[in-house]
């Protein structure tokens, strides 16, 4: 059973009788949403399609946490940003823009990825928090978590090693306060009046302010009283959290226990998703400035192939996309599965087809140009897109589906990560890499020379190699030692280096005329 299944099973099992599920995720907009971010969305969209499918109606939600504070500034911030620290995001002005916070930057730009990879299959309700609490709404529930600070601060202390202070108890408020002068929350709070619900304070800055924290528009729970009180507030009954917020004693843990002791509610069913990294970047953090985003994947990923990466793999397993071969074998394996998919293929695994179930788009189409094949094409025309169909379909190859989408993914994937890959031509003979051959290394290439004056398919190229490479008198794995050494041959006469595209492939489709010049002499 497919991961986002047995998780309804889970919400079923605890809310059995729910006329509505609500599953939830939340992000703050400190920079820009990365790809491991963008798990946490997309594990509760692909348990929110789980439980649609059973017959469940959903509400799904998500949470920009742009009331959060500024903390730090992130690397690829101008460094004078220093002096909106202890501000909300969503009074930091963008350093991208103009006009706009660099919450709502952040936001849109996340906004937008969603509605490429086609995340609206199930409406999802945006929800701003800045909005939310300057609205009032959760005035109430901040009254009451106030009045009940001292339990907050016990359950909160009872994760940590060291022992309580009872003069910080009895100062404990469960709240930032931001400033109305200066915008920030470098807050004294004086004291609080139970009767009256008003909230004294004294700022850094020199003022001091009294409000009533029911109508109050600057004043936030601190994270883990705010999570479970929105649990409530929002009656969720599923929110994934990363590895950081459900490490032993971690938020899930702290906050699961105010929700039911201080808001009376049982903790929603969640799981811990596993990072997701690029291979050779590292771990991403928006406030570092590493944080590859779902846009700028897409730039050489179809949004399909994202998807359904997200759906392959278990929310409790890492993994890596790659601008190496990575993104080679992930393409592979998508169209070699898909072609099981829609051929209904007995053979794919019900997980599998599971995994096309949630990540295929509407009108997905069926069978693909191969990436790696246009990969060694596309460049031999000068990424000129009309001759490299018209070579495509020249060398047999009839699987032609979202040509134009991955002719563009292919061209900024090799001009800007695999410039290597872009194989060009030696303007001459290659005398003295020939010089250094043996006879009958010699009498092998004249053999191709030959064979290649007159026009093959890729299929025939590919058969005559090993023909005239292998030894049927040798071992397999001295077959195998062979074709290494005659393949580096081949490509030193035609490129000038060990490695090149694949052959075969190439010989059929690029101009013969063009390497049959670097072949005449032998």
């Amino acid at each position: 059973m497919h991961w986002s299944f047995e998780l309804a099973q889970e919400i079923l099992k605890k809310y059995p009788d729910r006329k509505e599920y609500v599953v939830a995720s939340g992000i703050s907009p400190s920079g820009s949403v990365h790809i491991g971010n963008y798990r946490e969305f997309v594990t509760q969209y692909y348990v929110a399609k789980a439980l649609k499918s059973m017959g469940k109606k959903v509400r799904e939600i998500f949470s920009w946490d742009e009331f959060d504070r500024f903390r730090k500034v992130p690397k690829n911030f101008p460094a004078d940003y220093a002096q909106y620290i202890g501000k909300p995001y969503v009074e930091i002005p963008s350093p991208y823009s103009q006009g706009e916070s660099s919450a709502k930057y952040f936001e849109r730009e996340f906004e937008s990825a969603l509605q490429k990879l086609g995340m609206n299959e199930i409406p999802v309700q945006m929800i701003y928090q800045a909005d939310e609490y300057r609205s009032g709404r959760y005035g109430k529930a901040i009254a009451e978590a106030i009045k009940k600070r001292k339990q907050i601060y016990d359950i909160i202390m009872s994760f940590k090693t060291q022992d309580g202070d009872e003069g910080e108890r009895e100062n404990y408020y469960p709240v930032n306060v931001y400033c109305p002068d200066c915008g920030k929350d470098e807050t004294t709070i004086l004291g609080f009046d139970e009767k009256t619900d008003v909230l004294t304070y004294k700022c850094r800055c020199g003022h001091e302010h009294s409000t009533d924290v029911k109508t109050a528009n600057n004043i936030k729970l601190v994270w883990k009283v705010d999570w479970p009180m929105r649990w409530r507030e929002e009656n969720i009954c599923f929110e994934a959290a990363g590895i950081d917020h459900h490490s032993e004693g971690g938020s899930y843990d702290v906050s699961s226990r105010i929700a039911r002791e201080i808001f009376g509610i049982e903790p929603p069913v969640s799981t811990c998703y596993a990072w997701v990294g690029i291979r050779g970047v590292g771990n991403m953090h928006s406030s570092t400035g590493i944080n590859i985003t779902p846009n700028q994947l897409m730039q050489v990923y179809e949004p399909e192939i994202l998807r359904y990466l997200y759906a392959k793999y278990p929310v409790g397993d890492a993994f890596d996309f790659g601008y190496d071969d990575t993104i080679i074998r992930h393409y592979m394996e998508f169209d070699r599965n898909l072609e099981k998919y829609l051929a209904h293929d007995e053979s794919l695994p019900e997980y599998d087809r599971t995994v096309y179930d949630l990540c295929l788009m509407p009108k997905s189409q069926g069978s693909r140009v191969n990436f790696s094949t246009l990969a060694t094409v596309a460049p031999l025309t000068g990424f000129n897109q009309a001759l490299t169909l018209k070579m495509l379909k020249q060398a047999g190859v009839t699987a032609l589906g979202n040509f134009e989408e991955r002719f563009a993914k292919v061209k900024f994937w090799l001009e800007n990560y695999q410039p290597e890959r872009i194989y060009k031509l030696l303007p001459e003979f290659n005398r003295a890499y020939y010089a250094t051959l043996t006879d009958e290394q010699k009498g092998v290439l004249k053999q191709l020379a030959e064979f290649l004056k007159t026009n093959h398919t890729e299929n025939e190229i590919q058969t005559f190699l090993y023909q005239i490479i292998n030894d049927q008198n040798l071992t397999k794995k001295e077959n195998q030692q062979r074709q290494q050494t005659y393949f580096k041959i081949f490509y030193n006469m035609l490129f000038g280096r060990d490695a090149g595209p694949r052959l075969y492939l190439y010989l059929a489709v690029a101009n013969r005329a063009d390497y049959l010049k670097l072949l005449q002499e032998i």
